[in-house]
């Protein structure tokens, strides 16, 4: 179910930003090996179940925390824009924040590289009205409820059935 964007949201999708726009010069990996062991991380799991709101972690600690769980690389070599990361994070927070999904299935749903290449068509509309355009070209349908989806796939199945016959 499609939950209606808030404060605590949007101040989840900055603080995401934040961090992903920080990765830029702080880490030595490639933009798209962070963005893989971010969106997987413990850490962002917090950010996907609100338990983050109660902690008071610098960026510092984040960083920190991340190197703890997967350890430090210099793995890649293209690091994207300061302006592209913090766009990518936002996004990847506020598909996950509307939509109810954990991290791990937005970046399943479409992976940096991909965010990078529409970060110049996109980064300029409204956050929702960017991952509506990113769902609808991927056919995805994320906002309805699971007894919707049944009889649309029950539907579908019967006009496959027809077919056959």
């Amino acid at each position: 179910m499609k939950r209606k964007m808030d404060q605590v949201g949007l101040l989840l999708c900055d603080i995401q930003g934040k961090i992903f726009e920080q990765s830029v010069i702080r880490e030595e990996c490639s933009s798209n090996i962070f963005i893989r062991r971010y969106m997987n991380s413990k850490f962002v799991s917090r950010m996907d179940n609100l338990t983050y709101i109660n902690e008071s972690m610098t960026i510092e600690e984040i960083f920190e925390e991340l190197d703890i769980e997967y350890g430090k690389t210099s793995y890649g070599k293209i690091k994207f824009s300061v302006n592209e990361m913090y766009w990518i994070g936002y996004i990847y927070r506020y598909l996950s924040y509307v939509y109810q999904i954990d991290s791990k299935n937005a970046y399943k749903i479409i992976k940096g590289t991909e965010l990078r290449h529409l970060f110049f068509a996109y980064h300029s509309l409204d956050p929702m009205s960017a991952i509506d355009r990113i769902l609808e070209a991927k056919s995805l349908v994320l906002d309805k409820d699971s007894s919707q989806l049944t009889k649309e796939g029950v539907k579908i199945l019967r006009s496959i059935k027809k077919l056959k016959n």
